[in-house]
């Protein structure tokens, strides 16, 4: 049995407040501390009803299910990608973004309802925003011991850094921009 990720992603709001002078609509501005405390995090997945949510209620599912899981990163199992983004399975020994960090406290409502739902059957639930992956140096190399042969992280985590990292910066800011995922 192997290990799987499940990846979501959030974009960060900043509430805008807009004032009528002279006959015309103008932003109010605010300063960066402002917006930092009313900003919120939204789920940027598509999402469907959950049938199972109305039709078996005792079980208690959530009532979103994700539309299309693999929208932002649809790449295969990757012990290596796990390594770098929270030292997960990180057999190689390689360097890493950050541990598992937990899920952050301002998640998104319908990621944390999805989340909850079967939180303990899955581990190292973490974050990231994307700062912090355009950081990362995906340049390394490191020794395989599987294939006695020299490897470089850009080649074993290719569909990350050229599909998913694209997509990830479409959205915005990279400081606005975080990844949610868990391992199970």
């Amino acid at each position: 049995m192997g290990t799987d990720i499940w990846f979501y992603v959030e974009k960060r709001h900043y509430p805008r407040e807009f004032q009528w002078t002279d006959g015309r609509l103008i932003e109010i501005p605010k300063s960066e501390e402002e917006l930092n405390n009313k900003a919120c995090w939204i789920s940027a997945d598509r999402w469907n009803v959950n049938p199972n949510h109305y039709l078996y209620p005792e079980e208690k599912t959530s009532q979103l299910i994700p539309s299309d899981p693999g929208e932002f990163y649809s790449g295969s199992r990757n012990y290596d990608l796990f390594g770098i983004l929270s030292n997960t399975r990180n057999d190689h020994d390689l360097k890493f973004i950050s541990s598992p960090r937990g899920l952050p406290s301002d998640l998104s409502p319908e990621l944390h309802e999805f989340a909850m739902e079967n939180k303990d059957d899955f581990y190292d639930h973490s974050w990231l925003l994307l700062e912090e992956i355009l950081q990362f140096n995906w340049d390394e190399r490191f020794y395989c011991d599987s294939y006695m042969e020299y490897r470089n992280v850009k080649q074993t985590c290719y569909d990350f850094i050229f599909e998913t990292i694209p997509k990830l910066s479409a959205l915005g800011d990279a400081k606005d921009v975080r990844v949610i995922f868990w391992f199970g």
